[in-house]
């Protein structure tokens, strides 16, 4: 619970140094990617501690391509 709450509130932190500087340069998609990027991070790192298997791409890409692997396997043995 604690790592979540550190989470959070670093989240907020590195939000509070970064975001005013951009309001003030009326960056508004650069502020829209950061707090996207900063979600997104936030959202694994909160996955990761609450140990929830996370599925990469490569386990996709895996599955996809495995029929192919299998027939080509075939073929050339």
């Amino acid at each position: 619970m604690w790592a979540i709450i550190g989470t959070v509130c670093t989240g907020a932190i590195i939000s509070f140094f970064e975001i005013p500087p951009l309001i003030k340069k009326k960056c508004w998609k650069e502020i829209v990617i950061f707090i996207l990027l900063l979600l997104v991070g936030m959202t694994l790192s909160i996955l990761i501690i609450k140990d929830i298997t996370i599925p990469t791409p490569i386990d996709w890409i895996t599955k996809i391509y495995s029929p192919l692997a299998y027939f080509m396997d075939r073929i050339l043995s």
